[in-house]
C-alpha cells in the first residue's frame, strides 16, 4: 500500500493516525500541492488532485473516511465496530468532526494567514458559529465518556485529533474542561503523538512563512 499525503493536512493526519493505530505497513509519498509542477504530476495519479489517496494494487482509494473504511478490514484492530447501529453512530461522529469542526478550524487557519483586508468576514463568522456549536456538543459528550463513541478510541477520534491540533491556536478550547481532558487523552496515544511529531516541522515552517 502507498499513501499519498502531506503531514500538515488534517485529512492526511486522520488517515495516518488510523494506519498507526492498526499498525499496518505502507509506503508514503509526500505531495506538494502548492507547487504547480508537482501538483500536475500528482494529477496524473489522481485527477481530482486531492489528498490523501491510498493506492493498494489496482485500487485507488480517496477520501479519509473511505480510506479508513478500506483499511479497517485489515489486521485485528477495528476502528469501526459493533452492531449496525453502533457503526452508524461512529460514522456520524466522524462526519461531525470533519464537516463541522475540521472544516471550520481550517477556514480560520487559512483566513488568518491572509492580509486583513483580504479576509472573508462571512466565512469567518460562519466558521466560528460551527466551532462554538461543536464545542458545546463536545463538552457535553465528553463529560461521561473518554472517547467520541464511548471508552474506546475509534474512527471518529482519528477525525477529531487533527482538528483539535490546529484549534488550539485558532479557536482555543481551554475553557472547556471536558474537551481539554479529551485532547490530553488523544495526545497520549502513540498514534496521535507520532502524527503530531511528524507534522511539527511543517507546521513551524508554515507559521514562519505566514508571519514573513
Amino acid at each position: 500500500m502507498k499513501l499519498y499525503h502531506h503531514p500538515i493536512s488534517t485529512y492526511s493526519q486522520k488517515v495516518l493516525i488510523a494506519l498507526y493505530e492498526k499498525d499496518l505497513d505502507f509506503e508514503r509519498e509526500i505531495v506538494q500541492l502548492m507547487d504547480p509542477e508537482k501538483r500536475a504530476v500528482y494529477r496524473e495519479v489522481y485527477p481530482m488532485g486531492k489528498i490523501p489517496l491510498l493506492v493498494d494494487g489496482e485500487h485507488r482509494v480517496p477520501e479519509s473516511s473511505i480510506i479508513i473504511e478500506y483499511i479497517d478490514r485489515m489486521g485485528e484492530r477495528r476502528l469501526i465496530k459493533g452492531d449496525a447501529d453502533q457503526q452508524r453512530k461512529i460514522r456520524f461522529k466522524d462526519r461531525m468532526f470533519d464537516l463541522y469542526l475540521n472544516e471550520a478550524v481550517v477556514t480560520l487557519l487559512f483566513q488568518g494567514m491572509k492580509p486583513e483586508e483580504q479576509r472573508d468576514a462571512e466565512r469567518i463568522e460562519n466558521a466560528w458559529h460551527r466551532i462554538k456549536t461543536m464545542y458545546m456538543f463536545m463538552e457535553n459528550e465528553f463529560g461521561g465518556q473518554d472517547y467520541a463513541n464511548g471508552d474506546e478510541f475509534l474512527m471518529a477520534d482519528c477525525a477529531a485529533a487533527p482538528a483539535l491540533l490546529y484549534a488550539q491556536k485558532v479557536a482555543p478550547f481551554s475553557e472547556h474542561k471536558n474537551i481539554v481532558a479529551y485532547w490530553e487523552r488523544l495526545k497520549s496515544r502513540p498514534s496521535v503523538a507520532r502524527t503530531i511529531n511528524e507534522a511539527a516541522p511543517y507546521i513551524e515552517a508554515m507559521e514562519k512563512q505566514a508571519a514573513a
